[in-house]
């Protein structure tokens, strides 16, 4: 089985429309890792069968990818479209779908590790997320640089948008709220992410201030262009988006009468990087 994966994972065209995604990760808590969860989602528009999936937990350290835990049952039901399906280490956990074992360190912390979906009927790769760096053969595109911490409880990887797959991802997965069975939501208001976090940066060239008359916020980034903002909600829903050329520093400015109050999430991309901040609206 791990030979066939590994393979699998090297030709990554069956990642490319992936219906099932590994959607949020709880590797890390204060104290004893006891209440670890992993959540899949059915992105797809049918129901998928999920007694056909093995959840694959990789070590990747020391450059040689080895399976440490496979978890699969055949009692698992086949999970509608929309549908998340909690895996968990503590049958305390919200909406948690099957306990596993071991009860404490159940997922590894990443320096690097990785995770994939198989398909065992096919042989299909369906998912697969590298955290705390590079895994070679599971990873797609470039392993995630948000980081799950002991310091604080209830904070997880996010895919977000919620379900969004690029098949990239550093892309894809942002530090959040715990939120096993439920929408993944970035937001430092309500589980107050430490600004320490990679996913926000000290020095950058995203800057989100609002104007002098309170009715707008101006964003501007240090790069001439094309520059692509967009404005997000804590649930990953776009709310609005503007491309930039032509402008020695990029900038938007955006009104705000409908949201204030509201914790948004500014985003701004170029061929070459993104940057993110979280603003509660004044």
């Amino acid at each position: 089985m791990q030979r066939t994966i590994l393979l699998s994972l090297l030709f990554a065209p069956a990642l490319l429309h992936a219906q099932l995604v590994i959607n949020e990760v709880d590797y890390d808590q204060p104290g004893t890792d006891a209440a670890e969860f992993l959540e899949l989602k059915n992105i797809g528009s049918t129901p998928y069968p999920l007694d056909e999936v093995a959840v694959i937990l990789v070590n990747g350290s020391g450059g040689a990818p080895a399976t440490y835990l496979t978890i699969s049952s055949d009692a698992w039901p086949d999970l509608a479209p929309g549908g998340y399906f909690v895996i968990c280490a503590n049958g305390s956990t919200p909406n948690c779908g099957h306990l596993a074992t071991p009860a404490t360190n159940l997922i590894q912390n990443g320096v690097p590790d990785a995770i994939a979906l198989v398909n065992t009927v096919t042989d299909e790769v369906l998912d697969v997320l590298s955290y705390g760096g590079n895994v070679v053969g599971y990873v797609e595109g470039t392993g995630t640089t948000a980081v799950d911490v002991n310091s604080v409880d209830e904070r997880s990887l996010n895919r977000w948008p919620d379900g969004a797959d690029t098949n990239n991802n550093d892309a894809d997965f942002r530090v959040g709220c715990s939120t096993p069975g439920a929408t993944n939501l970035v937001d430092d208001v309500l589980c107050d992410v430490p600004s320490s976090l990679n996913e926000i940066v000290a020095v950058s060239p995203l800057t989100v201030l609002p104007d002098p008359s309170g009715e707008r916020l101006i964003i501007a980034f240090g790069d001439q262009g094309p520059v692509t903002f967009e404005l997000f909600g804590r649930d990953g829903q776009l709310l609005d988006v503007r491309t930039v050329v032509g402008q020695a520093k990029a900038a938007w400015s955006v009104p705000t009468a409908d949201l204030r109050g509201q914790l948004v999430v500014v985003r701004a991309r170029t061929a070459a990087q993104q940057q993110v901040r979280r603003v509660v609206v004044p």
